[in-house]
């Protein structure tokens, strides 16, 4: 009962976590969803659902360790311009191969998207990257650039440092904003407890905190998922979370996402057409961190755009001007 109670703590401390699935008999889903594909990959097989027909859009999860499922119909806007939306599990997460003999980095997921290329006997894929989701996808970027026609960053990290600099940002909020809840949590860590401890997670999980680090619009949440599932192959992974995090992750990260670290050397032959599309009321991934990553890329190559009332989920809260963003970036690109 105790490692289910931290496993449920653990996870709603995500840097960029999914929200509690309803009750939702995944018998009664529209297909694709729940009723995809299993491809082998390099520790067992990975997962994919595929709506629509055209060039392959792969939603690359958030998390560490998320699942694919809070996508589910967030690009339907697409499918009428010629695109495949790709619902995507990669090692470690929802119903891909879940347990693993080494730790959980962003290195096999950039081989697990290759793989999923290979399967889908595509030149190129387009990315979109969602929280975390960004690192691997940039991470693909540079590692098979002539296999990516368009990246998308939606609200997302772009490498380690930016992810510490999620941490730092989550720090400043709660000491500013929640002077009680945070000197509580400075009084559990001065005994000596971690953050990723089942003790720090009970004090730490706050539902106002949560909402105002996500959402510009709380009462939105109710909009974020189109389609749910209480499958528990849907679940999150906490392990994948804790490799790549570290054992304190709330106070700096120390796990595998440590040393995946970009500069602007890196992008100097960069050619992929990028949209960078950030919250500006995001208090995960903030706009400083989009900024950041738009100033590595060559000029010309990279759009970045703020949606001014929203947070870390920009689709739920303007709809609107989400889908004309990407749609236009699309046709010009």
């Amino acid at each position: 009962m105790l490692q289910k109670f931290r496993a449920l703590l653990l996870t709603l401390l995500f840097t960029h976590c999914t929200m509690s699935m309803a009750q939702t008999d995944s018998s009664v889903l529209p297909k694709p969803f729940g009723q995809g594909t299993y491809v082998p990959s390099m520790f067992g097989q990975i997962y994919y659902e595929a709506d629509g027909e055209g060039i392959p859009v792969v939603m690359i999860n958030g998390g560490p360790g998320a699942a694919r499922t809070v996508f589910w119909g967030a690009l339907d806007f697409l499918k009428p311009h010629g695109y495949q939306i790709i619902y995507f599990d990669e090692t470690g997460v929802g119903r891909a191969t879940r347990e693993i003999p080494q730790k959980f980095s962003p290195a096999i997921t950039v081989e697990d998207i290759e793989t999923l290329r290979k399967h889908l006997n595509v030149p190129k894929l387009i990315l979109a990257g969602h929280s975390y989701g960004g690192i691997p996808a940039v991470q693909y970027a540079l590692t098979y650039p002539e296999n990516i026609e368009k990246l998308i960053m939606l609200s997302a990290s772009a490498d380690g440092h930016s992810q510490q600099m999620n941490v730092d940002a989550a720090k400043y909020l709660r000491k500013t904003f929640f002077p009680q809840e945070w000197e509580q949590m400075e009084e559990i860590r001065a005994k000596g407890v971690l953050t990723s401890s089942a003790e720090y997670m009970k004090a730490f999980y706050n539902r106002a905190i949560g909402n105002m680090s996500d959402w510009y619009d709380p009462s939105k949440r109710a909009g974020l998922r189109k389609y749910r599932s209480n499958d528990i192959r849907d679940r999150s992974n906490i392990e994948v979370y804790k490799d790549m995090a570290g054992a304190d992750p709330e106070v700096k990260i120390s796990g595998t996402l440590k040393n995946v670290v970009i500069n602007e050397t890196m992008f100097k032959d960069y050619a992929i057409p990028t949209l960078i599309l950030n919250g500006r009321k995001d208090w995960k991934t903030t706009p400083e961190m989009a900024y950041r990553f738009f100033k590595m890329l060559p000029e010309g190559t990279a759009t970045i755009q703020f949606l001014e009332e929203t947070g870390h989920w920009t689709w739920a809260e303007q709809p609107d001007e989400f889908a004309n963003t990407v749609i236009q970036f699309m046709k010009n690109n």
